[in-house]
């Protein structure tokens, strides 16, 4: 974890919409040999950004304090010295002067300083990884006919293949860059677009083979037409010609881990900045809202106080019946149409990472069934005990072992109340504030109905903090641990001086499908 590790991780958002300097892009071995086989729809992106000019993009982010004194000015100078950057300018520049051509940086500056949309797309370890980047810049023709001739007689540029847009046959140029790096260019007209790996476009074991909808969506993003020229903004309930600042805009599904079908009706969050300030945004189908709508009041009484991070979802309970009927357990399945209203998952400061609480309601589902449940999903090699009484409520346990050391899932009904945790601590204490024996989050908050998160930025900090010394000994890693100590720590330092916020839906869309403005409020004021 040195410096420029370190470095990486904190740039992280910045990086994303700063496609063109993608430092975790795979090169496609100078196209030679086995394609990787990327198996996205390019139709489809998970994230997508609308701006001005992504190279003010990351000064912007530290517009906002708590960004600045995190990731501090360390940002700027790792998106001005990435080195896939570098060595694209590099390779440019050599094309240039070699073939005697006037735009070696004219390509970068294009892309980071012109107005772009820049859809992003998940590797297959679930990291946004993957890009594309369409610009309008009316100087394209030339650099068009330029690229046509170098692309004949330099090792780093050559044709790749070709598409027809608007009845004109059109080269795709792989540009090799850095170490195994290959960008895809196609230009027509006034437009660019700029793919991150060849496996984008192109697959089979030569790299000949095109893929059609990718095809379909490149011609698309090339073309007179607007509104393909703006095709993703639709699927992100944006429209085409954006606003002046930035649009950031992230499918619910990337957030949630792919898990996002279990509450579909909240489909994407938005972070817009526009004359000096930053706004965030949900896109919520309220048709998919279901029982019990978002009212996330009940939950909230039911936690306890001090969350370091807690968050209500808007949970589609019909959606979890197949899995629950996989899972083969007598009744299980039934409880599917037994729950209501939004669940919630909690961490504590107390607790580790990976053992949250998960906290929901039921109607009329028997408390057998939720036995059946916990002993066909947890197993395990010694039998489940019998449910024990807990100031009224029943509660499951089961000892299991886990790549982070023994656990014991607990799983326990008190009332219509609905509390699982690998950590029965934390369940213990939900139940605990159910019989009025210890504070709850809703004691703090002056809107609970409409609060769907709470964030306390110093207990997160020292829960992080906790973890990753945990995962990295003073005596087994004494350089990575030096090099959290001198650069994660600050940061996690100046986190803990935040006060806790909550995250407020103020409204949720009277028909349809609308983006819904959420409000940052400090707690306590």
């Amino acid at each position: 974890m040195n410096k420029k590790t370190l470095g990486k991780a904190a740039a992280g958002l910045a990086l994303v919409a700063a496609a063109v300097i993608s430092y975790r892009t795979f090169g496609w071995g100078h196209m030679r040999g086995s394609v990787h086989d990327l198996h996205l729809d390019l139709s489809a992106p998970d994230a997508l950004i609308v701006t001005q000019s992504l190279s003010t993009l990351p000064r912007d982010l530290l517009t906002i304090p708590l960004a600045r004194d995190v990731l501090r000015e360390d940002l700027l100078f790792y998106y001005e010295q990435n080195e896939d950057r570098l060595g694209l300018k590099g390779s440019l520049r050599r094309i240039a002067y070699e073939h005697e051509l006037g735009w070696g940086d004219q390509l970068i500056r294009m892309v980071l300083d012109e107005p772009a949309d820049v859809a992003v797309w998940r590797d297959a370890d679930g990291s946004l990884q993957h890009y594309a980047i369409a610009v309008s810049r009316g100087k394209l023709t030339r650099l068009l006919e330029e690229a046509g001739k170098v692309a004949l007689k330099d090792s780093q540029m050559r044709i790749a293949g070709t598409i027809k847009v608007d009845g004109d046959k059109v080269d795709v140029f792989a540009l090799d860059y850095a170490q195994r790096r290959t960008l895809l260019l196609a230009a027509h007209g006034e437009r660019l677009v700029i793919l991150s790996h060849p496996g984008m476009l192109y697959h089979g074991k030569d790299g000949s083979d095109i893929d059609s909808t990718a095809e379909k969506t490149v011609i698309g993003l090339l073309g007179k037409d607007t509104a393909q020229r703006h095709q993703f903004h639709k699927q992100f309930q944006l429209p085409e010609q954006a606003a002046t600042g930035h649009t950031v805009a992230v499918k619910a599904d990337v957030l949630a881990f792919g898990y996002q079908p279990f509450f579909s009706a909240l489909q994407a969050v938005r972070f817009d900045f526009s004359k000096g300030t930053w706004r965030s945004q949900a896109l919520i189908d309220g048709a998919k809202l279901g029982k019990g709508g978002y009212d996330s009041r009940g939950l909230w009484a039911a936690l306890p106080l001090n969350p370091s991070a807690c968050f209500t979802v808007p949970v589609d309970w019909a959606a979890t019946e197949p899995v629950l009927k996989a899972l083969g357990a007598d009744g299980a399945d039934a409880l599917a149409g037994q729950m209501q209203g939004p669940a919630a998952a909690c961490w504590y400061g107390g607790s580790r990472l990976h053992t949250p609480v998960f906290v929901a309601t039921r109607a009329n589902a028997p408390d057998a069934a939720f036995g059946n449940l916990f002993t066909a999903a947890v197993g395990g090699k010694q039998p489940v005990a019998k449910p024990a009484t807990l100031g009224g409520a029943l509660r499951w346990q089961q000892p299991v072992d886990t790549a982070q050391g023994a656990a014991m899932p607990t799983l326990a009904l008190s009332g219509n109340l609905v509390v699982f945790s690998a950590d029965p601590k934390l369940v213990d204490q939900v139940l605990a504030v159910k019989c009025k024996q210890a504070a709850a989050t809703a004691d703090r908050l002056p809107d609970a109905a409409r609060t769907v998160g709470v964030i306390a930025p110093a207990s997160l900090a020292q829960l992080i903090q906790r973890e990753t010394f945990n995962t990295l000994p003073a005596k087994q890693e004494p350089m990575l641990r030096g090099a959290a100590d001198a650069h994660l720590v600050p940061r996690l330092n100046a986190l803990k001086k935040y006060p806790p916020y909550r995250l407020v839906l103020k409204q949720l869309p009277k028909s349809g499908t609308a983006w819904e403005p959420l409000e940052w409020q400090v707690i306590g004021q």
